[in-house]
This record gives structure tokens, sequence and C-alpha cells, in this order.
């Protein structure tokens, strides 16, 4: 008896001092709509003048509900002695690329997607650091549509120098020769065409492989190279100051000796363009080639910092397929050669030119290499060798 009076007594102690011992607990209210400051599902505002559109005064506490009065502007519970909600509107969604300030159907709910500077810039310079990598920017941004499919190179199917090699013999038909000597005879022209220098080579070399010549001079020089492996000598004796002018000298004769059949190793040169020019009035096949980079165990992919590389083009008749011009363009120093192939000779089974002439941009000679014999010789590992 003595504690439910106590209770009775406590009750309505409390509701006289305005405290409420059980609040009624009522709903969150409405998260506002993406663009508005209204809560989602609320009727539009009424018209102006209309006894929907006065405010509505908050009712007073009765003694049957023991929960917080509500706020029927903002749906914020009162309590006493605590201040009242913020009753300004939540900002508004920012613009996004109509100008309009609702964000587009789709990216509701995952704020301004693609409308921002700031991350637009952001983006931006992420991309800037991705393509310092990405060498095929360009190609991407243009679309499927861009992507041009790489050339076969050497005697793949579809290769440009297929139609070359059914001209002047193929790869295997050039290998066949196997061991050779070429006398060749060297002269140099002057701005006005006269003759400034003579000179004769004797050129052995095994056409079975891509870096055996020895090259023997008039004044004693003999020049050699197995591979990688140069060496010099004057006289009969080694002369290892002349090692970089002698590498210079076997390539160009080697090369000369084996284009066009040396573009057709895969591992060495591969297409890189194929397109038609104009020469003296006549329409010429052009193919671009490139020297591949050098093989190398450590390096595993494309290389980050590729080293520019020599190339070369062949102008050919898209007729015949039979070359009429080399062009050669060197990576170290950037000067471009230009060499006409002239005099096509059979030997053995392949077609051979047996004049090439340099030419400058006004077309005028001035050098030419001659091979004056070419004989089928045995060749062995020990010729290309310092003895």
């Amino acid at each position: 008896m003595l504690l439910s009076a106590w209770l009775v007594v406590h009750s309505l102690a409390s509701a006289d001092a305005g405290v409420v011992l059980f609040p009624q607990v009522q709903a969150p209210a409405a998260r506002p709509a993406a663009g508005t400051g209204k809560p989602a599902g609320q009727a539009p505002p009424a018209a102006a003048g209309s006894a929907a559109s006065k405010p509505v005064a908050n009712p007073a506490p009765s003694g049957e509900s023991l929960g917080p009065r509500i706020d029927a502007s903002t749906g914020w519970p009162i309590f006493s002695g605590l201040p009242t909600a913020p009753t300004s509107a939540p900002p508004s969604a920012a613009p996004v690329a109509d100008g309009t300030g609702v964000p587009a159907a789709g990216n509701a709910g995952r704020g301004n997607v693609g409308g921002s500077d700031a991350r637009k810039g952001e983006a931006g310079a992420v991309g800037t650091a991705f393509d310092a990598f990405d060498g095929n920017r360009e190609a991407r941004a243009q679309g499927p549509a861009a992507d041009v499919p790489a050339l076969a190179s050497g005697t793949q199917l579809g290769s440009p120098l297929l139609d070359v090699y059914k001209s002047v013999g193929g790869v295997e038909a050039f290998r066949g020769l196997e061991g050779c000597v070429v006398w060749w005879r060297v002269s140099t022209f002057g701005e006005q065409g006269e003759a400034i220098g003579l000179r004769e080579v004797t050129h052995t070399a095994d056409c079975r492989y891509a870096e055996r010549d020895r090259l023997e001079f008039q004044d004693g020089r003999i020049y050699g190279r197995l591979g990688a492996q140069v060496f010099a000598e004057l006289r009969g004796m080694p002369w290892p100051t002349l090692n970089d002018p002698a590498s210079q000298d076997l390539m160009l004769f080697g090369l000369h000796l084996r284009a066009p059949w040396c573009f057709g190793d895969v591992n060495v040169f591969m297409v890189v363009g194929k397109d038609f020019v104009d020469r003296s009035g006549e329409r010429l096949l052009r193919i671009t080639l490139e020297r591949r980079p050098p093989a190398s165990l450590e390096v595993v992919g494309p290389e980050l910092d590729a080293k520019p590389r020599d190339r070369f083009e062949l102008l050919c008749e898209p007729s015949s397929g039979r070359p009429r011009e080399l062009v050669h363009r060197f990576a170290c120093s950037l000067a471009t050669r230009r060499v006409l192939l002239e005099d096509w000779r059979s030997v053995e089974n392949v077609q051979m030119p047996f004049r090439r002439v340099y030419v400058d941009e006004a077309m005028r000679t001035k050098t030419t290499l001659e091979i004056l014999r070419f004989e089928r010789q045995r060749a062995s590992e020990r010729d290309f060798r310092l003895l």
C-alpha cells in the first residue's frame, strides 16, 4: 500500500514539472529527395491564401500523450529546454552538364557524376599519369575502328614482302648460295658529277648467316665479323683502333649484298607500314621496315623507354614487285641515304642488282657500288675470325 501511494504521488509531481518519463517514439523524418529541399513523398505546397498554406500551431500537450511535441514545418521533435532544429532547407544538388540542379536519371543518390570540375581535374591528372606508360592512348580515344592490325613481316602469310620474293627469288634460294666472293668497285663523285675517288673491295660472305663478312682493301686493311665479334688488321697486324670504322663498312657491304632477302628475317626486321609514293611521275609501292630491339634475357614485355632504331623503305613496282629503290634512315645520326637499285642480273636462282647508285635530294649521283664479279666459294667460320 505504501509503495503504491508513493508511485502515484511521484507521477503527479513529475507531470507538473513537465518531465516525460516514457516518451513516445516517432518515426524518423523522410530524407529530402534529390535536388529538392522537401522530404520524399510530401505533398506539394498549396496555393497562396488557402487554408493549407497557413502554419499549423503546435498542439498543446495533453495528459494522454507522454511523447514530445512535433514541429509540423520540419518534422523535428521539440523537447523542453532544448534548442529547436534549424529550419533552413538542405543545399540543392550541384549543377550537372545540362545546367539544371537535378541530377540526370540514373545518377540520383550518387552525387554529381561528371559535373564537378574538381573531379574532372582529378580524373585528368590520373589519365595523364597513366598515359605516360601507355603509348596507345590516341588509338583508344578514337574507338575500336581506329585499331589497325599489325602488318605481317618476313615471309608470313599476308606480308607485302612476298611479292618482292616472287620477283627476285625467295629467302631460301638466296641462302642456297652459301659462301661467295664479290668484287666491288666503289666510285665517288663531286658536286659537278666528276669522279673524285675510286677503290675496289673484295667481299667474302656466307649467305646463310646475317653477320658473316670479310672485307679486303687494296691498302692492306682487312675487316671481319662473326656475329657481334668484329676485328680489324692492317698489313697482317691486329689494329683495334679500326674496329669502329670496320663495323660500319661491314654493315654497309653486308646490307647491300643481302638486301632485300635480309628483310625476311622476322627476328631482326618487322614491317611497320605500306603505302604508295610517286617517284619521277611513277607510282611505287613503299614498304617500311624497322629493326627489332636486340633480344635480351633481362627484359620481359615492351620497352618502357625504347631507343630509336634504323628504318628502311623498300620501293617496288606494284605490278611485278621488283625493288627499284632503297632508303636507309639512320637512327643515330638522323641521316637519310637513298639508293637506286639497277642492272638486275640472274645469279643462280635469284635476281641481284649489280649496280647501286646513291643520290641526293636533287637526284645527283654521289656514290656508286658496282659488282664486277660474283663467284660461289666455300666459306667456314675460320674465314671470319682474326687469325
